[in-house]
């Protein structure tokens, strides 16, 4: 005789479905109107409801207890997915619909990749301390002192990358400007990080 919770599983059984199906019909609807949440829609649709549904059947329905192994594993599987939704919203929301010439236009994807892995590592650090309940402090003093030595090394290296993301959101030129240097009439072709072609 399985002992099986029926409100849960039913919720399951019907809630499940019916929230895939409402953001099918959300991301339909945003690709026909261009709606910059779109990708954002998607992430909910294909990995932050499914991990919820895994997540409650193992917890809910399977009556796997929160310190157990699996149960840890499947929580951390939500939280994961809740996090990279939470980054694409984020990214969406903000550079996504970008009016050209405004500043999200001017961001530099290294900026914005840098500005992710921060996010993404404090985000991991957050689920590795609540779900797993590890303490952190140490790893996180022993990355501190790891990251002045290698802010201390690579100081030069560093500088120039600085002066290219400057360069980037300062923009004192844009693609299609025609410059003079050094006697040399030119065209901008690409303006990145590291150089302008």
């Amino acid at each position: 005789h399985i002992d099986i919770p029926v409100v849960p599983a039913a919720l399951l059984v019907v809630g499940f479905p019916l929230a895939l199906l409402l953001l099918t019909e959300l991301v339909n609807s945003g690709q026909r109107h261009g709606w910059a949440l779109t990708p954002t829609l998607r992430v909910l649709r294909n990995l932050v409801v499914p991990a919820l549904a895994a997540m409650l059947f193992t917890t809910e329905v399977w009556r796997v207890p929160a310190d157990d192994f699996i149960g840890r594993l499947v929580t951390t599987g939500f939280w994961v997915c809740v996090l990279y939704a939470a980054l694409s919203f984020v990214n969406d929301g903000v550079f996504g619909a970008a009016q050209r010439g405004s500043w999200q236009e001017r961001v530099p994807k290294l900026l914005r990749d840098l500005a992710r892995g921060i996010l993404i590592a404090f985000g991991a650090a957050v689920i590795y301390s609540q779900v797993w309940r590890q303490e952190i402090s140490g790893a996180l003093t022993a990355l501190g002192v790891g990251g002045i030595v290698i802010g201390l090394a690579l100081q030069e290296p560093l500088g120039n990358v600085v002066s290219g993301l400057m360069l980037l959101l300062e923009r004192p030129l844009n693609i299609g400007d025609w410059i003079i240097a050094d006697g040399t009439t030119g065209k901008v072709i690409e303006i990145n990080w590291r150089s302008v072609q």
